[in-house]
């Protein structure tokens, strides 16, 4: 079976600033159909980072997402900086702002998924960084007001996702797929 893709036949801007860019599309299936509007999100590239520090303990973060209006458990993480010199660095980078932990060594690329692959032009790219120790305080942004660092030893870190305390689906598939590459869990 030959795989074929849709056809965009027309777009329109809807949405662009810093943050997202939103358009609407016009798009024909191989078969003639037409699906419109059909609406694409184009976010950068974001990075979660899987810390665990030289005490055996995972480094997550708990700050408020306004989306589900509430407190959510996190990885550390955000959208990768163009100005970053590379996607590890700019999880480097969001570490030791978010949590003020540094990594020992160049954090090591676990895992490149597709954000939302139905409506997100984006990827989420998930490393692991081993040995990680406080360095400074965090030095957060104005939409990370209140957020906290939590601290979870690793032997309770499964638990933790069989319980839902880690809820946002990216981050648990990452940090999933972390433990099984650090010997955490087994297949």
């Amino acid at each position: 079976m030959t795989e074929k893709t849709w056809t965009v036949v027309a777009s329109d801007q809807i949405l662009k600033d810093r943050w997202i860019d939103l358009r609407a599309d016009v798009c024909r299936t191989p078969s003639g159909a037409e699906i419109a509007p059909y609406y694409v999100l184009s976010y950068s590239d974001w990075v979660h980072i899987v810390a665990i520090t030289t005490d055996d303990e995972l480094v997550l973060v708990r700050q408020y997402r306004h989306g589900v209006g509430g407190w959510v458990t996190e990885l550390p993480g955000g959208m990768a900086d163009p100005g970053d010199p590379s996607l590890a660095e700019s999880a480097a980078r969001e570490l030791l702002e978010e949590t003020g932990y540094r990594a020992a060594e160049t954090p090591r690329l676990i895992a490149s998924l597709d954000a939302n692959p139905a409506t997100h032009t984006n990827r989420v790219y998930t490393f692991l960084a081993l040995g990680v120790t406080l360095e400074r305080p965090p030095a957060l942004e104005a939409g990370e007001e209140g957020l906290s660092v939590l601290l979870m030893p690793m032997d309770q870190v499964a638990d933790a996702l069989r319980r839902g305390e880690i809820s946002q689906a990216m981050h648990v598939a990452g940090l999933s797929l972390a433990l099984l590459e650090a010997g955490y869990l087994r297949a």
